[in-house]
């Protein structure tokens, strides 16, 4: 398949023999030469051999060769390196008026519940506290992305390369797959084959029959919902604009001098005892079992320790 697309390439540059028809109308590589420059240039030559996947390739990769052992239908087409989703749906759009889908894949370990290869649709977004829930996680959960190591020595391929079928080398069958439910309404789902310059599409009904046959997997599959649809209680909206705010707090307006005197000066005398005619106010007017707050500023006010100034707020050591 990718030597019929390095054919097509060429017969839309030479005008030479009609490229076979492929059973997959994968994107295709396209040029706008001029009719002077019908003649492919040399690095145009070797821009197309970079992204063409040769037969060795393909025969070097381990789960292209599990899916033609397999007999399952599939169409592995070349694009340029892509690490993120949003890469990859710039470089290999998708037509629009298909009903097919790129994925975007995260490897998550925690330490008490072990590791996590999650596979949504690009327009999706994981919250992983939401995650712990939906996979009733019990105790702490701290899902966090594993490195690249963890990454390689799990699923065979460096960080951007991943994709669903990457679940069968892990050997270990240490790692859960999780599996967004809106991919599997989709025509054909398209995914790396653990190298981020190609993607194997392929029906959802194939891609769990290859993730049973070949990888013995049953995934975990649960609805994640679409970037800032639902934001968590309690924190902004990141589409908010700045300075915009939902709900406003009643203004208090502000206190006079003298009210502020007046509420100062009566919050102080609640603090204070009433003493009777005849009594003394040299001994101490707290007990400490009483107001242990008052009975400390008793002592050390009358031990002359420390004494009040004028201004408030102030005091002097002695």
């Amino acid at each position: 398949q990718s030597l019929s697309l390095l054919t097509a390439y060429q017969s839309t540059c030479t005008g030479s023999a009609v490229a076979p028809k492929l059973d997959y109308e994968a994107p295709t590589i396209t040029t706008s030469l001029s009719p002077q420059r019908s003649t492919m240039t040399t690095e145009v030559d070797e821009k197309l051999a970079k992204m063409s996947l040769s037969d060795e390739e393909i025969s070097n990769n381990p789960l292209l060769q599990k899916l033609l052992s397999l007999s399952i239908p599939h169409s592995t087409y070349p694009h340029p390196a892509s690490t993120t989703s949003d890469e990859l749906q710039a470089n290999a759009p998708l037509p629009s008026d298909s009903n097919d889908s790129h994925t975007k894949n995260l490897f998550f370990k925690d330490k008490k519940h072990g590791m996590y290869l999650v596979t949504i649709a690009p327009e999706n977004d994981v919250n992983t506290k939401e995650l712990g829930k939906l996979l009733k996680l019990e105790g702490k959960v701290n899902l966090r992305l594993a490195d690249e190591a963890v990454l390689m020595d799990k699923l065979g391929c460096k960080k951007g390369c991943v994709g669903p079928m990457a679940i069968m080398m892990n050997a270990d069958k240490d790692v859960t797959l999780v599996l967004d439910e809106s991919l599997l309404k989709k025509t054909k789902i398209h995914s790396h084959p653990l190298r981020n310059d190609a993607s194997t599409s392929l029906t959802p009904e194939d891609l769990l029959k290859f993730l049973k046959e070949a990888a013995g997997v049953e995934p975990t599959i649960l609805a994640f919902s679409p970037k800032d649809e639902a934001p968590l209680a309690g924190k902004v909206p990141s589409s908010r604009p700045p300075g915009d705010k939902s709900e406003t707090k009643p203004q208090i307006p502000p206190k006079s001098k003298d009210d502020a005197a007046t509420s100062s000066s009566s919050k102080s005398n609640q603090n204070k005892k009433q003493t009777k005619k005849g009594e003394t106010q040299l001994a101490l007017k707290w007990a400490k079992s009483e107001n242990f707050a008052m009975w400390y500023s008793d002592v050390i006010v009358l031990s002359e320790m420390i004494s009040y100034y004028d201004i408030s707020g102030c005091y002097i050591l002695r």
